[in-house]
């Protein structure tokens, strides 16, 4: 327990810039002579069934830290490297996002309604979640939009952020995510879709130290080179933006407090609304 606090703390305060790191990254990638594929091209591809000798793909998550984001882009253009970009609604940048599409590079919804939803009404389970199913998909519609409003374009793939509440719910936000709303905002893939993944022969994550990566470091297979590899990373895996960690975390624990107050009140409130039980002994036996 003492271990992860201390790896945690290292983590939010006293990370350095590990964007060299992301740099020797990238450019070890293309050195193998690797073809970059935002997830719309991996679409592409595999609807058309013709998929590059070796492609790599690159996904951001943008949760948090914008300034980090930029950077990493800045990176990426500079080796000519494309990488796709999922926003959340509460890190919309409108300028970041339309010179990472100008570049080439692509720019996805990272939405989150369904975990938004759950902690706003302090659902507790699926039976309560499939409920508000129709209000979690017009806000999912609302949101998009606003989306593409600052994008400058409806985005082409998205993907479900994850959340706390998820873990708890058991249920990822794609859960919410049926056919019409896909054919209403013409989407084109989610990033979880069995589909779309089929290709994929290695995938790594960037995560918290001392590991760094999931399942293993890419070094391997980087030089083997596999016929598809798959990157997901987070710009707070890439140096330490403490007032931003600290935001994050406090807001995460908040959240936590609000629901589990909110539930508990909830509980009480219903138990109180139940009619008494009846104690009464009837005097009618069986003659």
């Amino acid at each position: 327990m003492m271990l992860r606090v201390g790896y945690r703390i290292y983590q939010n305060f006293l990370l350095p810039s590990r964007l060299e790191a992301y740099r020797v990254l990238l450019k070890s990638i293309s050195d193998q002579g690797y073809t970059f594929l935002t997830i719309a091209d991996l679409a592409a591809c595999v609807r058309a069934g013709n998929m590059p000798a070796r492609t790599c793909v690159v996904r951001m998550d943008v949760d948090s830290d914008l300034p980090t984001a930029r950077d990493m882009f800045g990176i990426a253009k500079s080796l000519d490297v494309r990488v796709t970009y999922y926003f959340r609604l509460s890190r919309l940048d409108p300028g970041l996002m339309r010179q990472i599409a100008a570049s080439g590079s692509e720019v996805g919804y990272h939405y989150e309604e369904l975990a938004t939803i759950a902690k706003n009404r302090k659902l507790r389970n699926k039976h309560e979640v499939d409920q508000q199913l129709p209000d979690i998909r017009a806000a999912f519609a609302r949101n998009i939009t606003i989306f593409a409003k600052s994008a400058g374009y409806w985005p082409l793939t998205i993907a479900s952020h994850g959340d706390w509440i998820n873990r708890k719910l058991r249920l990822p936000n794609q859960y919410a995510i049926d056919e019409a709303l896909r054919k209403q905002f013409r989407i084109v893939a989610e990033v979880y879709d069995a589909w779309l993944n089929a290709p994929v022969t290695a995938r790594f994550a960037d995560i918290d130290v001392p590991k760094w990566w999931e399942p293993r470091p890419p070094t391997e297979a980087i030089s083997a080179g596999v016929p598809c590899l798959y990157f997901l990373v987070h710009p707070r895996q890439w140096q330490a933006n403490i007032a931003e960690n600290i935001r994050m975390d406090a807001g995460r624990l908040a959240e936590g407090l609000r629901y589990n107050l909110g539930c508990t009140l909830a509980a009480r409130r219903r138990k109180a609304s139940m009619p008494p039980l009846d104690h009464t002994v009837s005097d009618a036996r069986p003659r």
